[in-house]
């Protein structure tokens, strides 16, 4: 046995079609996971500018669809900072 087979031999099972689908698996698993948290996010977003809360929100999302909103919801109102004269 010598040394240079022990050290270039890390890996000693070769890459077959079934490793790279377990591979390519945990990637879309991870990214999956990534993209709920940012619809969380803007789910908190979205409710603050509709004047709702998140959970309402979610909740009619996912009865109405992503562009279904509750017939209660109304805008919340924005300050009018910029416009006021002292």
């Amino acid at each position: 046995m010598d040394d240079h087979s022990s050290s270039t031999n890390i890996i000693s099972d070769p890459v077959t079609p079934a490793f790279i689908e377990s591979m390519v698996d945990r990637v879309i698993e991870h990214i999956v996971d990534k993209l709920e948290e940012l619809d969380i996010s803007l789910d908190y977003i979205a409710a603050a500018l509709i004047g709702t809360d998140a959970l309402s929100l979610g909740v009619t999302q996912t009865v109405k669809g992503r562009a279904g909103h509750s017939v209660s919801a109304s805008p919340a109102p924005i300050a009018e900072t910029a416009d006021k004269k002292h």
